[in-house]
């Protein structure tokens, strides 16, 4: 009967051990998860910015082009 209860104990906190184990992984998942959510938008984000970086240069160039052109044209 000891054995019996101290076999039960022990099966009682390997599983209780296992629940915390996987709740500990779910929440390093979790985590990873969100950093990498984070990491995506901010990509995400800075190739948004060099596009809009990328036609502003190019319209400011041009015109910088045009106006270099009459300048040295007259």
């Amino acid at each position: 009967v000891i054995g019996a209860a101290g076999y039960l104990t022990y099966k009682a906190g390997k599983k209780a051990g296992l629940k915390s184990e996987q709740e500990s992984v779910e929440k390093v998942n979790l985590c990873d998860r969100t950093v990498k959510g984070a990491m995506k938008a901010a990509y995400k984000a800075k190739m948004k910015v060099d596009e809009s970086l990328s036609s502003t240069k190019d319209k400011y160039s041009d015109m910088w082009n045009e106006a270099r052109e009459e300048v040295t044209g007259q």
